[in-house]
């Protein structure tokens, strides 16, 4: 092994111990943000749940499917108890659902809002309880349950941000199985069980319960999950979680391959990608220190300068001024033809003002340019005093552009 290669060694390795030591020392920035995926370990993500709630519902009737409650009950006409938890439900096929649920299916949902067409069709109203907003400043809701053992119990959830709640409920058809209490001590439903057809639909308005944040806070959300649960695991129907957009794997919610979980981890895809772009520029550059050499071909001279120069003198020592005035003219009006689509056949003031909008210049320039091209086309003569006057505006007028 050479200096070299020892070198580029000591090098790499020194640049992977400082990335793991940044890494190490660097804060983590929580992302807050309610995706409910699968997938995730963030705050409000259902990675925990999603690997507990098979042990809430026993023999292995629970179904995880990524396709949508339209494409699913397409393909499957039994009755099922099906599942839906996220922060809004606004995309979902309400009319499909509510038929299946009227055929003997149930359905537990979960979010913070939904549409008005779906809360309408069961006979709830669902608005804002806290319209002053009291509780964006306190951050926090208690939750109760209706159930014997929750009776006297309250749950303090904090990260609270949805204050909607059910303000109305046919009272015929609809059991309250549970409330929340605002900051402000103000109560409402907050969990209803609702007769529909030969099925039952159990609405609840806080998702957050079910999230990674919850379940392990302090004070643990995970008797509250599995008391919702319970409602729609006691039975022998198949349970079907509809994870429609939360995942793209919902039989294997993390992939565990060995490259997965060097990507998954900030400092490790670091380390990784270094060692693979490292190992990259080695082979490059020993490849070529053993190439061959090239032999340098001198490209072809570029002989346009001294062309023109020639030319430009043979017309100067022939003393004809007004052949270069011409073709000084006709080079300037073809770039404004090209650059500014006018027509230059005629040099008037209608064209003086469409040149000075289109190109910025000023008109006083623009209209001494054209008055020496129209006296020129009228007697077809020129000085060299002309001719000097004439290439210093044309250089005035394309300049800055």
């Amino acid at each position: 092994m050479n200096k070299t290669i020892r070198i580029y060694i000591a090098l790499l390795v020194s640049l992977v111990v400082i990335i793991v030591i940044i890494d190490g020392f660097r804060s983590k920035l929580v992302n807050w943000t309610p995706t409910y995926s699968l997938d995730h370990k963030n705050p409000l993500d259902l990675y925990i749940f999603n690997h507990e709630i098979d042990s809430l519902i026993k023999g292995n009737r629970l179904i995880r499917t990524t396709q949508t409650p339209y494409a699913y009950i397409r393909e499957h006409e039994e009755k099922a108890n099906f599942i839906i938890i996220n922060q809004y439900v606004y995309n979902l096929s309400d009319t499909i659902l509510l038929d299946k649920v009227a055929k003997g299916s149930n359905l537990l949902i979960s979010t913070e809002n939904m549409s008005g067409t779906f809360t309408k069709a069961l006979g709830v109203s669902f608005s804002d309880v806290d319209p002053n907003s009291r509780l964006i400043k306190h951050d926090y809701v208690k939750l109760s349950l209706t159930n014997k053992t929750w009776r006297n119990s309250k749950l303090t959830i904090r990260h609270i941000k949805n204050s909607f709640s059910f303000t109305d409920v046919d009272t015929v058809t609809t059991t309250v199985l549970g409330f929340q209490e605002m900051p402000d001590k103000f109560v409402s439903p907050n969990f209803l069980k609702i007769k529909y057809g030969d099925g039952y639909v159990y609405i609840h308005n806080q998702p957050i319960v079910f999230s990674n944040y919850a379940l392990l806070s302090k004070q643990s959300t995970a008797p509250y999950v599995a008391h919702l649960i319970s409602y729609i695991s006691n039975s022998d129907l198949p349970v079907v979680w509809l994870v429609h957009g939360q995942t793209t794997n919902p039989d294997k919610p993390t992939s565990t391959t060995s490259l997965s979980v060097m990507f998954r981890y900030p400092a490790l895809r670091a380390v990784w990608l270094v060692f693979i772009y490292g190992l990259l520029l080695y082979i490059i550059f020993n490849a070529k220190r053993r190439q061959r050499i090239i032999p340098v071909v001198k490209p072809l001279k570029n002989t346009t300068v001294e062309f023109v120069q020639t030319i430009g003198n043979l017309y100067l020592q022939e003393g004809d001024t007004a052949n270069i005035y011409e073709k000084k003219i006709v080079f300037f009006l073809d770039k404004v033809r090209q650059k500014y689509y006018l027509s230059t056949t005629k040099l008037d003031d209608s064209f003086i003002n469409k040149l000075h909008l289109k190109s910025g210049k000023d008109i006083k320039l623009i209209k001494n340019i054209c008055g020496h091209i129209n006296f020129f086309r009228r007697t077809g003569k020129a000085s060299k005093e002309d001719l000097l006057k004439l290439n210093k505006m044309i250089e005035d007028f394309w300049s800055d552009n």
